[in-house]
């Protein structure tokens, strides 16, 4: 009897920067009982695939579960699969370090094990079609996509089975379609209705059918772990399969390449798996889009790569080594975007990139001295301003209010800035009862069927921001605003029309560096000429100043605000609070060591205050610290022809 091929890949990973706690749980609850359980059953054959960070991990921490996977290869029952060595999101990477990155992989597996891969896993199934040309010349014969990319090809995702090839620049590659039914059946339903399923294919004619997805799901996702190995799902699962092989038999990707044709020929279009595509709205890079912070990330990465790229003859082997190991930790997936698994809401995963970019170009630029850049740096077709000396680094949009949207500390490799605005998302209407996923006897449930809530004290927290957060931020604002009223986003902003700044002047010498910014503005229809100055020396200094004329008849009170925002955490001012008189602030994170002072010229009034968001999780909703806000006011009474004028400095030490 013709029996059916199953396929299965299951793909592990743990974000770079991730903590440590989370790569032990993972561990103890998903990869140690999985290949335990594997174990016990030699006949069932599949495809794994662990992250570089992963493995790296696991080599220094686990050592003894590198060599029980060594044991199963040797038997033949599984076959490890490469991909990008710390998980990036293949696409948004330049050609190079796709290459670059694979091949890193590949030869991490061949060291570990002896083993050569032929497949690589493809990241969130992120498909471009150019692909093709940069897998192959990794070395790499096939990839894994979803059912779905098959679909907007014009095919039926029923009638999918085997692989097929593509091709781009006449560079073969061969996909497998993975399928959606299975990634929802397994492991939350109960193993009779995959074996159904699998009969069910066998008997419409399709010869081999292809389950791949995450481990995490088989232990580590809410419910599963006591569904899967307490109870048994995953032991039930392997031993039905056993019992049907008189029609039933598992595969390896490779095993199955070398012994059947490919099914036909066919060309993908852009294309991840469904739920992706609902979070991003239909193609990957809108959330390149949708959210700044991302596109900042991306575009910082690009610009470190091709430092690196332009100085490699300048450095020797050690260093070109060490800043391409930092630039390939920075391009780790998670950060850049957020959906149900997304990490861009999670602080610690956008500082480990900000970390290991800041740390490459520490590499490249060891004699960098006081200078500065304009450029579209960002890909938006306006022109941001870049000044820098040897310890810190300042972006400024002069299209978003002139503010500072990064400010590296060269010497700790933080961005003090790797802040997020609170924006609002489609899950921010889900106001439910509790997560409901206990208490099932014949079965867990998928993450994308949990029912969540947000409890009713967070409902405070959905406050949305007018504008990118960032630092030196100004508002003109009415003579009576509160900080309640500030907070919740209840304010009128008396320059109607944001304008943008025009940088009238940029003054250079050996010790300091000036950029003037002007722009006519409208205070309740009244006209006035803004001045603002952004200066730089030589040391972990920044010099700013506001110049206000008052061009109307007519008089005008009310109050300027300065906005900072600061990925900082400070015992005091990261909690909510008010002080009056004061022409000074001491910032002073412990975790990171840095201390920020910022001195003004006049007494005003602060408020600070902690920005937190809502965002979505696998497991729920959570609150999340994403910076250290601080708002400075000072009141405004100016007649015809009028001139205010405001100067501060902000120190790093």
């Amino acid at each position: 009897m013709e029996k059916i091929k199953f396929l299965i890949a299951i793909h592990c990973h743990q974000p770079v920067g991730n903590f440590e706690h989370i790569f032990e749980m993972a561990f103890d609850k998903v990869y140690l009982p999985f290949l335990q359980t594997l174990e016990r059953y030699p006949t069932i054959k599949i495809s794994l695939h662990y992250s570089g960070s992963l493995l790296d991990w696991l080599e220094n921490k686990r050592p003894d579960f590198i060599s029980r996977i060594k044991d199963l290869i040797i038997r033949k029952q599984i076959e490890i699969i490469s991909a990008g060595y710390y998980e990036p999101i293949l696409v948004l990477l330049p050609e190079e370090d796709r290459i670059g990155q694979i091949k890193l992989l590949n030869e991490k597996i061949s060291s570990l094990w002896g083993f050569n891969p032929k497949g690589a896993w493809l990241t969130e199934r992120v498909w471009e079609p150019d692909l093709p040309r940069t897998f192959r010349e990794a070395g790499i014969e096939y990839t894994i996509v979803d059912d779905v990319h098959f679909e907007k090809a014009g095919k039926n995702r029923e009638n999918l089975w085997g692989y097929y090839i593509t091709e781009y620049d006449n560079k073969i590659l061969k996909i497998f379609p993975g399928s959606k039914f299975l990634r929802y059946a397994l492991p939350f339903k109960l193993p009779g209705e995959t074996i159904k399923y699998l009969r069910q294919a066998l008997d419409s004619g399709r010869k081999a059918i292809i389950f791949a997805d995450d481990g995490e799901k088989f232990g580590l996702w809410p419910g599963t772990y006591k569904w899967v190995y307490e109870e048994k799902w995953l032991e039930n699962f392997f031993r039905v399969i056993e019992e049907n092989n008189d029609w039933l038999e598992t595969i390896t990707f490779s095993e199955y390449i070398e012994k059947y044709p490919h099914t036909e020929k066919i060309y993908l279009p852009c294309a991840s798996y469904d739920e992706m595509l609902e979070w991003s709205e239909g193609y990957f890079r809108n959330f390149l889009a949708k959210y700044p912070e991302a596109n900042h990330m991306h575009k910082r990465m690009w610009e470190v790569s091709e430092k690196i790229q332009k100085r490699e003859e300048r450095l020797n082997k050690r260093e070109l080594i060490q800043a391409k190991q930092f630039l390939y930790r920075a391009q780790n997936n998670d950060a850049y975007w957020h959906g149900v698994f997304g990490g861009l809401y999670l602080n610690h995963l956008r500082h480990s990139v900000y970390a290991h970019l800041i740390k490459a170009e520490n590499i490249v630029e060891k004699d960098v001295s006081l200078n500065y850049e304009i450029k579209d740096f960002d890909c938006d077709g306006k022109e941001e301003v870049i000044l820098f000396n040897r310890s810190i680094k300042l972006y400024i949009d002069k299209e978003e209010k002139a503010g500072i949207y990064e400010l590296d500390y060269r010497e700790k490799e933080i961005n003090l800035v790797n802040t997020i605005s609170r924006r609002k998302e489609k899950y921010h209407e889900k106001i439910k009862e509790k997560i409901l996923c206990a208490g099932r006897a014949q079965s867990t449930v998928s993450i994308h069927d949990l029912e969540k809530n947000i409890p009713e004290e967070w409902k405070e927290f959905l406050v949305y921001d007018r504008y990118r957060k960032g630092c030196l931020l100004e508002y003109f604002l009415d003579k009576n605003i509160s900080k309640e009223n500030f907070l919740k986003g209840e304010y009128e902003e008396k320059e109607k029309i944001i304008k943008n700044y025009f940088l009238e002047s940029i003054n250079k010498d050996v010790d300091l560096l000036k950029l003037v910014f002007s722009k006519e503005i409208f205070l309740d229809g009244l006209p006035f000429l803004l001045r603002k100055i952004i200066a730089m020396g030589k040391e972990k200094e920044i010099f700013f100043q506001y110049l206000i004329t008052n061009r109307s008849q007519n008089s005008w009170e009310g109050k300027l605000g300065i906005e900072f925002n600061f990925s900082l955490w400070d015992n005091f001012l990261s909690i909510l609070g008010e002080r009056d008189s004061v022409d000074s602030l001491l910032i002073k994170d412990s975790w990171f060591n840095i201390d920020i002072e910022i001195n003004w010229n006049k007494l005003g009034e602060i408020w600070h205050f902690p920005v937190e968001t809502i965002y979505e999780t696998e497991s729920g909703f959570e609150k999340n610290y994403q910076a250290l806000g601080i708002f400075f006011l000072w009141k405004l009474s100016l007649g015809h022809e009028d001139n205010w004028q405001l100067s501060g400095n902000l120190k790093i030490k």
